[in-house]
């Protein structure tokens, strides 16, 4: 009876951390994902317009594709790429708070670097000073 519960124990045991390992390796990205303010420095468009424009078949998330820079309030540069449409109206000079989440480790090629950044608040920095507004330029669907 003695045995049975041992291994009972330990099977419950290994379980328990292969699943806790299998959830860090799906949602690592979320586990680990950095919550930056800041202000934003650089938002362009990835997709060059006149590609847009051109009648090239695109899908949504090339046609809303932006690489972001934001100067956090600590001081250090983050830059990220994201697929979400609110950054299209996003410009240099707000004030943001954004997720960034990380690629695993496991991605050798772009470990340690960030993407998919979700836009959370966007204000203004100065309420006297107006920001430089250089929003991408918009698409123009007609073919």
């Amino acid at each position: 009876m003695q045995g049975v519960r041992y291994f009972l124990r330990l099977f419950f045991f290994v379980l328990v951390i292969v699943l806790a390992g299998a959830f860090i390796f799906n949602y690592y990205s979320w586990i680990f994902a950095k919550t930056v303010t800041g202000k934003i420095v650089s938002v362009e468009r990835v997709t060059n317009p006149s590609a847009i424009v051109g009648g090239s078949r695109l899908t949504p998330e090339q046609m809303f594709s932006f690489s972001i820079l934001i100067e956090g309030d600590d001081g250090k540069l983050y830059t990220s790429t994201s697929e979400d449409r609110q950054w299209q109206v996003a410009a240099k000079g707000y004030c943001v708070k954004a997720l960034l989440y990380r690629y695993p480790p496991w991605d050798l090629d772009k470990a340690g670097t960030f993407f998919n950044a979700r836009l959370k608040e966007l204000s203004r920095c100065d309420a006297t000073k107006e920001p430089e507004v250089q929003a991408p330029a918009p698409l123009d669907t007609k073919n």
